[in-house]
């Protein structure tokens, strides 16, 4: 069974006599705790939720699909069936049935159920500051049209689950540009032959 727990040195006051406001002080450190019991504490773990009050259709009305022995008031707007309140669920403007959620939910048809996102914009960062290590500055080749690719391709994309800015894509493109503009003058400067011998 659980115990409460004396928030000062997280001893288990079992055992202790409660006055009628909850004080009970701790036999270890001597502290006094207001101590609050739910009923669910005492009634066990085996006790199930009340039921539904009962609402059948009347005559001509129509039925809950789930429970037909429950009166529709609203329609699923993502799979058209009649459904009681019991089996209603908001989903931001929409009314959507239980099953219907569950569905968009394990196949992840809703971005709203989105659990993880691809942060784009830190992809698009790494590759334009790739060059500028020491041991990888040749792969500017690939990294600096993958990072303006990147950058411009996912500009519109959700960046993250918590709001934050577009400086990193920003800054990405940027630096691929700058890149990509270096090896344009490079690859010109040697056809015409500006870093040849002289």
């Amino acid at each position: 069974m659980s115990a409460a727990r004396c928030p000062h040195c997280d001893q288990a006051l079992r055992g202790i006599d409660l006055t009628p406001e909850g004080m009970g002080t701790c036999p270890s450190c001597g502290r006094k705790s207001v101590v609050v019991i739910f009923p669910a504490l005492t009634t066990g773990n085996n006790t199930s939720p009340p039921a539904l009050p009962d609402d059948p259709p009347a005559e001509g009305e129509a039925a809950c699909f789930y429970n037909p022995k429950r009166r529709a008031t609203k329609e699923c707007s993502h799979c058209g069936v009649l459904i009681s309140d019991a089996w209603a669920a908001h989903w931001g403007s929409d009314t959507v049935c239980l099953k219907c959620l569950e569905h968009l939910r394990e196949k992840g048809q809703d971005a709203r159920f989105q659990g993880s996102r691809t942060l784009w914009d830190n992809i698009a960062l790494t590759l334009s500051l790739v060059p500028f290590t020491v041991v990888l500055w040749w792969a500017i080749v690939f990294t600096a049209p993958a990072a303006l690719f990147l950058g411009i391709r996912h500009w519109n994309s959700p960046r993250s689950m918590v709001p934050r800015g577009r400086w990193r894509l920003v800054v990405a493109i940027l630096l691929a540009l700058i890149q990509v503009g270096g090896l344009a003058v490079g690859a010109v400067g040697l056809g015409l032959g500006w870093f040849g011998e002289r």
